[in-house]
């Protein structure tokens, strides 16, 4: 639980500087990002709110928080879940990176890298109770599609 609300106010340290940066209030940065790195920024901006957004689509009915037990959920594989067996994350990671690119700061940067570490260890934890939810057809499953992104 520490871990989890530690990671949760990480993010929070990120969203802070996007913020910041969508309304124009500037911060130091240990140096000024070049308009590429603010295209690329904007891309991983839209690219992580898009699978935000997927993944909570997909998910519909089975959108818990925690781990749930409950019969009524399903495994999700299929739509943005056969590309990536953890998407809301990974969009939150790509917000959070793009959040780096805009405001070049030691404290968002340290905090992106925390927040990714500790919901690394969280997704981690995530698949081994899928796996002994879901057995052999979470097994399977996380054999064809990788933890961030599969290429296939």
């Amino acid at each position: 639980m520490v871990f989890f609300l530690l990671a949760k106010m990480l993010v929070l340290v990120n969203l802070t500087f996007l913020l910041l940066k969508g309304l124009n209030i500037h911060v130091y940065k240990f140096f000024n990002p070049s308009v590429f790195i603010d295209i690329l920024a904007v891309a991983f901006l839209i690219i992580g709110t898009v699978l935000l957004f997927l993944s909570t689509f997909r998910l519909n009915n089975d959108l818990v928080f925690g781990l749930s037990s409950s019969e009524n959920h399903k495994l999700q594989t299929k739509g943005i879940y056969s590309i990536s067996r953890h998407p809301f994350y990974l969009g939150f990671i790509f917000i959070l990176f793009s959040s780096c690119l805009f405001n070049p700061n030691y404290i968002n940067i340290l905090a992106f890298i925390g927040a990714w570490i500790i919901h690394h260890f969280i997704m981690i934890r995530e698949e081994q109770f899928l796996s002994s939810q879901y057995g052999d057809e979470y097994r399977e499953y996380a054999k064809r599609v990788n933890r961030y992104l599969s290429f296939k």
